[in-house]
């Protein structure tokens, strides 16, 4: 038993460097993007919750949360999977921090301003997953993230365009 341990472990040792080397440019990009993405909708979505007034954006928000939170938690597993040493973004990108200061500064605008944004995010965000899915060279762990994110973008990006116009 004891030697069926030990063999294991050394195989876990010797596979680790190949573990690490498993993220290519395209992964880490990929990678990088979609993390500050998730973190932007995060963050807009919270701020419809206070700021906005319609239920219909308060519900919207509240399925970004948790469907951003699960993606953003699949992602950050893979990542650790393929090279632990990698650390995701916790911030947002300069163009995604002046979307947010545009929806804070929004007042009774907020609805408009914060429905043109979640529709131009999720569809820049479907083609970011798409644009990533035709390589076949990538991370088996960050691919299947992707997969799994595709169908997501598509049903909020559908349901943004249906949300009431203000």
């Amino acid at each position: 038993m004891i030697k069926h341990v030990l063999i294991s472990a050394a195989l876990l040792v010797g596979l680790a460097p190949m573990a690490v080397a498993q993220l290519s440019p395209a992964d880490k990009a990929f990678v990088m993007k979609a993390a500050k993405s998730n973190n932007y909708e995060i963050q807009a979505a919270k701020l419809a919750q206070t700021m906005s007034h319609n239920s219909a954006y308060q519900n919207f928000a509240q399925m970004i949360i948790t469907d951003h939170t699960q993606a953003g938690q699949a992602l950050a597993q893979a990542v650790s999977a393929a090279d632990p040493s990698m650390q995701l973004p916790t911030t947002v990108s300069a163009g995604e921090q002046s979307k947010l200061d545009t929806l804070k500064n929004a007042g009774g605008q907020f609805d408009v301003k914060y429905r043109a944004q979640m529709i131009s995010t999720h569809e820049a965000g479907l083609a970011l997953v798409k644009n990533y899915l035709q390589h076949q060279h990538d991370n088996p762990g960050i691919r299947k993230v992707a997969q799994e994110m595709k169908p997501v973008f598509e049903k909020h990006w559908d349901y943004a365009k249906k949300l009431p116009k203000q």
